[in-house]
């Protein structure tokens, strides 16, 4: 399911923005673009995702912009600078060389400079787990009303199969005896059928027909569309459920369209079908 969410604050040192991007997918997919120093946090909050969302490809970007001087710069450590001038005047003196310690000579020692990360302190990172939940509480928002539209669509769509299934069942209640009738009438075409064992050929022809009889998949492809408008009102995540659903309920459609030869019930198969298509669609939405 598709959605969006974003939120933005800022800590001591840094103007934090967090983005959440959700599209469908079959599974849950979690990925982060933050910087390097939140690494720590990204475990923290690839948990919290999982707790409360159950299928989509989500993309959480962190962008953390430093605020004008308070970028994260070398500090220097003055007693380390005072022991190495010290120890450069003793050593001027003890090989008697001229001339002056100046700073250049100082700087040149690169551990007179300390540099302690501060970027990754209790409050950037509680700044940034505040904008994660804003974007996240704004993100499902997104989707629930989204999930409204969905759930009205395939309340119409599973309604409107139901409709050609049961115009489908009245057209079947015949159907086995009209196919036995036709095939009766082909076999008198081809053969003298005086000539053949009648109770022998009244056998054969029951056969068939009932290898052509579709009674047994309409009636459950009707329970299948009656679970399927239950199960779409559950407080739960039924996104799988109601995509295997939606597989089962083609593969009885699928049958039917094989099984039957008489011209109305193919028409409404392709029907079935095409409704189906449409809600297995809608059902790759539903977390």
């Amino acid at each position: 399911m598709t959605g969006y969410g974003k939120g933005s604050n800022s800590s001591d040192s840094y103007e934090i923005q967090v983005e959440i991007k959700s599209v469908n997918h079959r599974f849950l997919d979690i990925n982060f673009r933050m910087p390097s120093f939140l690494n720590e946090l990204e475990m923290k909050l690839r948990e919290r995702l999982k707790k409360i969302i159950c299928r989509g490809s989500l993309t959480v970007i962190v962008n953390a912009a430093s605020i004008p001087g308070k970028e994260n710069i070398k500090r220097i450590d003055f007693e380390t600078a005072k022991t190495y001038k010290e120890m450069l005047e003793k050593l001027r003196e003890e090989l008697k060389i001229s001339g002056d310690i100046n700073l250049e000579m100082i700087l040149k020692f690169q551990d007179i400079f300390n540099q302690t990360d501060q970027r990754n302190s209790g409050d950037t990172t509680e700044k940034v787990s505040e904008c994660f939940e804003r974007a996240l509480s704004d993100m499902i928002s997104y989707r629930e009303k989204e999930g409204e539209n969905i759930l009205n669509e395939m309340i119409f769509h599973i309604e409107n199969l139901e409709n050609i299934v049961n115009q489908t069942k009245e057209l079947a209640v015949n159907s086995a005896l009209i196919q036995y009738e036709k095939l009766l009438d082909r076999l008198k075409t081809i053969t003298n059928i005086e000539s053949l064992n009648k109770e022998r050929l009244e056998q054969e022809l029951v056969l068939i027909s009932d290898k052509v009889d579709i009674s047994e998949e309409i009636s459950r492809l009707l329970s299948h569309t009656c679970l399927f408008k239950n199960t779409l009102i559950e407080d739960r995540a039924v996104g799988k459920i109601l995509n295997n659903l939606s597989q089962e309920m083609h593969r009885e459609a699928s049958t039917i369209s094989a099984k039957t030869n008489l011209t109305d019930i193919s028409h409404l198969s392709v029907k079935m079908k095409e409704t189906i298509e449409i809600i297995r669609e809608q059902v790759q939405n539903v977390e």
